[in-house]
């Protein structure tokens, strides 16, 4: 909304300046799921794993207390718990399920913990650590991604970087000691059986100054290439089992050739600017509408263009001519009805649809390519990149009725209002 003000001088009015109002986000809202059409939304569960138990709590001081949940949750698209399991409590538990119906998640001290569909512990890797990402490859390996020093021999390649009109000094090189993106690929002994350092192949001095100090990459996910048309027609980089890497600090998304280790493609997107801080990049399956391109969950942080600021996207990429073919943002040039400055993850569903997760609220949701959204939950203490489960991904799934899919219509929020008290005794 805006509002005007004026400059007076002794009673003369010299000019009129707009001014942007920045209405506040609501402290009450419904939890749950707040929007369902079954007819045209695609049916699954959700694995969600919270951030926080606290969400948006009011008081600052209850916010502030940080309780991390210690469960993992499987919900129908009506936010029914289906299952659920007992993990450690770590703030950033990525998960995954996989196809027997164990959980493979992140624990403390980056402590990596698989548990059975009933929750018992079957297998654990330390020594490595993954904070941000892990996958389950098609051999049965899992492959992490981990953050530490780069050696001496390459931290003495970064260079200082002196001030500019906009950033002051910083002793890259110097006073900041580097993380490097490690990938391992470990197999169910927890031998490192493939490794890949990112220092041996990305440039040291390409960065961006609004990166913490020390944190150069911040690779935050990674995903093997699937079966895909391009390598059909004989483009070896979309080899599968290639890996794509998602470097956020400097905005960039990579494709590793698993034999060689080389870098084969590197690519962004330019829409309104480019992208901003990304996460998530994966090529879109045979089979899937937009099969071969890449879909990427761009947050929106610390954007070259004011009009992406405070507005995250998801971006459609033809990874072999660079062109943008789809892209799922709100409208409206200070509309942050969408943003999640960071996590955040999609998925393109069998009937068309995207599954998207923005995860600093809690707020998951499905669209379709017309933008228009059929299903809506809302989590209460954020989300740490929850995924989509077929209702037949597991043998304990499969052995389950499947759910009833319950329409919910939203009220009209230009109405809709809460009771006074004193009629809601």
């Amino acid at each position: 909304m805006k509002k005007y003000i004026s400059l007076a001088i002794n009673g003369v009015v010299l000019l009129f300046l707009p001014v942007l109002v920045v209405l506040p986000a609501p402290t009450v809202f419904p939890t749950g799921t707040t929007i369902y059409y079954p007819d045209q939304a695609f049916g699954s569960y959700i694995l969600v794993s919270d951030h926080t138990q606290l969400g948006n709590h009011p008081e600052a001081a209850v916010r502030a207390q940080g309780t991390v949940p210690d469960d993992v949750r499987l919900i129908d698209m009506n936010g029914n718990v289906v299952h659920s399991w007992k993990v450690e409590p770590y703030f950033n538990k990525r998960s995954r399920l996989l196809a027997n119906g164990n959980l493979l998640t992140v624990g403390l001290d980056r402590r990596i913990i698989e548990y059975d569909w009933d929750g018992n512990i079957v297998w654990t890797h330390e020594g490595t650590g993954s904070v941000n990402d892990l996958r389950v490859l098609a051999n049965g390996n899992k492959l992490l991604v981990a953050h530490a020093p780069m050696p001496a021999e390459f931290q003495n390649q970064v260079k200082d970087q002196a001030a500019t009109q906009w950033w002051g000094e910083r002793k890259r090189g110097t006073a900041e000691t580097q993380l490097s993106a490690d990938l391992y690929e470990v197999n169910a002994q927890g031998e490192i059986v493939w490794e890949w350092h990112s220092y041996n192949h990305l440039d040291l001095n390409l960065w961006s100054p609004a990166t913490p100090a020390g944190d150069w990459l911040h690779v935050n996910s990674m995903a093997p290439i699937p079966e895909n048309k391009w390598y059909d027609q004989g483009d070896e980089r979309f080899r599968p089992g290639n890996i794509i890497l998602n470097a956020r600090n400097i905005n960039t998304v990579y494709i590793i050739d698993k034999q060689s280790k080389e870098i084969v493609w590197e690519g962004t997107h330019n829409y309104n600017g480019g992208m901003s801080h990304s996460h998530e990049p994966e090529m879109i399956e045979k089979g899937l509408p937009g099969a071969g391109n890449i879909l990427l969950f761009d947050n929106g942080l610390f954007t070259t263009n004011r009009v992406h600021t405070g507005q995250t996207y998801i971006v459609e990429l033809n990874p072999v001519t660079s062109e943008v073919v789809w892209v799922y943002e709100t409208e409206g040039y200070a509309n942050i009805k969408f943003f999640s400055k960071t996590m955040g993850s999609q998925k393109r569903l069998p009937n068309g649809n995207t599954f998207i997760a923005e995860d600093n609220t809690g707020r998951l949701f499905q669209v379709k390519p017309d933008k228009t959204i059929v299903w809506e939950y809302v989590n209460r203490g954020g989300t740490t990149r929850p995924s989509v489960v077929p209702y037949d991904f597991t043998p304990q799934l499969r052995a389950l009725a499947t759910p009833q899919e319950l329409a919910v219509t939203p009220p009209n929020n230009l109405e809709w209002r809460l009771t006074p008290d004193i009629y809601r005794q």
